[in-house]
This record gives structure tokens, sequence and C-alpha cells, in this order.
């Protein structure tokens, strides 16, 4: 299990292939686990990165405000720690905020930018606003574990969708809180449009979380192509592997025409 230090964190993080450099960027209640399906599946001339975000996985270091720029900054500082100059950015939910900021921020590092089952664009509703939840969630490990599933209906019950489980459960509290408030705050709209690279946003047709017209907002708001896959909800990443990684293929190879 590699680890890297970068400024204040002690950074774990999953590698696969060589090649131009991939940084996948996990989700809330989520580690680089997320990402193994698409590690596996990743085409030759790549080499994919997955750190675990600060409070989350087996990354250790204290806590920050958990904001998206403090988070984008944190996923620079890995790059540096990396000797990075130049990468693809691929950011699941929470992570696709944070690949969004990082691109916002230092676009000239950004090759290419595929933000899956995006946050608000336009800042977080109230309603999906709950401290109290996040609190819930992590007092309640069954409770939890239903919850991600609901996320996640066509995920194999397997081993390994447990293992995902327990992981997710052990993120800070913090973390979890720290999220929901910078998604509140977090408004950038069309200001995304300025991001350079090419850029695309997946959607799942069946995401309760994230519903197609707030990803459709996202694509909008970035100028991306939009691309929903059908069947699926939250994580394509995990739901539907195989698609996935073509689409993001796809983009990768857009970049270089």
């Amino acid at each position: 299990m590699p680890f890297v230090m970068a400024g204040d964190l002690n950074v774990h993080y999953i590698e696969r292939g060589a090649g131009e450099p991939v940084i996948l960027l996990h989700g809330n209640w989520a580690t680089c686990g997320w990402w193994e399906p698409t590690l596996n599946l990743l085409p030759e001339g790549y080499r994919g990165i997955a750190p675990d975000m600060r409070g989350r996985g087996k990354t250790e270091g204290p806590d920050h405000d958990y904001s998206l720029a403090a988070l984008a900054q944190d996923t620079l500082t890995f790059a540096d720690a990396l000797g990075l100059e130049r990468f693809h950015l691929v950011g699941h939910s929470l992570g696709a905020g944070v690949a969004m900021q990082l691109a916002l921020d230092h676009g000239d590092r950004v090759l290419s930018l595929a933000a899956v089952a995006p946050p608000w664009v336009d800042g977080m509703p109230a309603e999906a606003n709950s401290p109290e939840r996040q609190q819930m969630l992590k007092a309640n490990f069954d409770l939890f574990a239903m919850a991600l599933k609901a996320l996640a209906p066509t995920a194999p019950d397997d081993a390994f969708w447990h293992r995902l489980v327990a992981e997710g459960h052990e993120q800070r509290i913090e973390a979890a809180l720290g999220a929901i408030n910078t998604l509140a705050q977090w408004a950038p709209g069309d200001a995304l449009r300025a991001i350079p690279c090419p850029k695309l946003v997946i959607a799942g047709e069946n995401d309760i979380l994230v519903t197609q017209p707030v990803a459709s907002r996202a694509a909008e708001a970035l100028g991306a192509q939009f691309m929903v896959i059908p069947g699926v909800g939250h994580s394509p990443n995990i739901e539907a592997p195989a698609v996935f990684v073509e689409l993001l293929t796809d983009l990768w190879r857009s970049g270089r025409r």
C-alpha cells in the first residue's frame, strides 16, 4: 500500500498502469477502493492514481475546514508530491466537486475533466443539508449500509461491496459534516465554463441523489458533453465499470485530437 507525504498529510493511494497520469477522486463516505473496478479496466497508456482524501480511508493527517478549495489544494499538493505536472482528473460525487474546483483554480495543470454524479453547481438545496442525518449514518452502521446500497442499487452484493461499506463508514464525522457544509456554500455556476480542457459529465439514469437535472445543469455550466448511463444509480464506476471506462477513454483521446 503506497503512501506519500503531501503537505500535512500522509496520503494513502492505489495505482495501476503506466503512461499519462489520471487522478481519481472518490466521494463522501467513500475511499480510493471505489476506483478499483476502473483501475482494473484501465487501457494501456494510462497511469491511474486514486488517493484517499483527507479524513477518509488510510490517509493520515489533521482535519481542516473540508472546503472544496482546501480539498482541491490537498489534491494538487498530492500531485506535486508524485511529480505530476499535468494530469487527467476524474471525480465522483463530492470528488467531482473537488475536481471541478481544482480545474477552475489550476486549469493549466488539467488535461481533461470527468465529473461523475457531480454535486449542485449553484449550491446544495437546504433540504439536503442535514447534519443530523450525517450523525445518524455514523452512529448506525446498518442504516449507513442501507443508505449506501440505495445509492448503488445494481452494485453486486459481494465481498468487495461489503469492504467498501466498512471502509466508508470509518470516515471521520468531521469530514462528513464538512462535506455538506461546503456543498451548501459552493456555487461556481457558469464560471466553470472557463475551465479550458475537454470536459465530460456522467450521470446514472436512476440516481436518487444527483438527479439528471442536477447533472445536466453541471454539464451546461461546464460547457461539457453530458452522458447518461442507463439502468444504474449514483455510482456508475461501481455499477457499470466497463461502460464507464469506455466513456473516460473517449474523453482522454479527445484531448489528444
